[in-house]
């Protein structure tokens, strides 16, 4: 059971990311500020960020990303299909499978 503190981390995590998402294409430093923010605060609080929104930070260098400027995102068949999201800033490539419904 999730305390006080952590859910109100959760949803002020929520938050910084949606002002990243607005903010990025006038001040995309002020965009990466937020999504530190919101990782700094998902440590404090010991949370995990929601999958959908790791998925917006590079896993080696921390960048915020966004598709198309910040990211390259491909789907790919080699071996398993997947989806390949390429860091633009540092080069550094996340694989997320894609699996089939049985």
């Amino acid at each position: 059971m999730p305390s006080q503190t952590q859910k109100i981390a959760k949803e002020r995590i929520r938050i910084l990311f949606e002002e990243a998402e607005k903010a990025y294409p006038e001040h995309p430093e002020r965009a990466q500020r937020y999504a530190d923010l919101a990782r700094k605060i998902a440590m404090r609080a010991r949370v995990h960020l929601p999958r959908d929104l790791r998925r917006r930070i590079c896993s080696k260098c921390k960048a915020y990303l966004v598709p198309g400027s910040s990211s390259r995102t491909r789907i790919r068949q080699r071996r398993e299909p997947h989806v390949a999201i390429t860091c633009l800033k540092c080069g550094h490539t996340t694989r997320i499978p894609l699996r089939r419904k049985k």
